[in-house]
């Protein structure tokens, strides 16, 4: 009887341990190339604000890698704030989720990540404008 109850605690205590690193695990090593731009709307003053925001006038080029738990983007514009890494805690077990961050001016930013793991498109958001820039796998 209590070499049954131990055996089913064991496999219970497994089981639990797999379930807790596949929700906690971002997603698997990768690199690709990546071109983000404005959605919506092509104005530098997103959503009719009155402040000119330049690194949101046009579109960027760059590189994103995964590594562990961050996720780098790393671009050549000279435009504030479009090189930028994030922790990539807390995503849903399909690799999914929003992540909150702040930029080297200490301001929050949101990453958004869809389903999936290595390449796929992700967004980004200030919490100071509407603007939402989206990157996608440059192909």
């Amino acid at each position: 009887m209590r070499t049954g109850l131990l055996l089913a605690a064991l496999i219970g205590l497994a089981g639990a341990s797999h379930i807790s690193s596949a929700a906690t695990s971002s997603s698997t090593d990768a690199t690709w190339a990546a071109y983000g731009k404005l959605e919506e709307s092509t104005s530098s003053y997103c959503a009719g604000g009155s402040v000119p925001m330049p690194e949101w006038a046009w579109p960027t080029e760059g590189q994103v890698d995964i590594r562990g738990d961050k996720l780098t983007f790393t671009t050549a514009s000279r435009a504030p704030n479009s090189s930028f890494t994030v922790e990539l805690k807390g995503l849903q077990p399909d690799g999914s989720g929003r992540i909150v961050s702040k930029d080297n001016k200490n301001r929050e930013f949101y990453l958004t990540l869809t389903p999936g793991t290595g390449a796929r498109p992700f967004y980004l958001t200030y919490s100071y404008n509407a603007c939402r820039r989206g990157y996608t796998p440059k192909t």
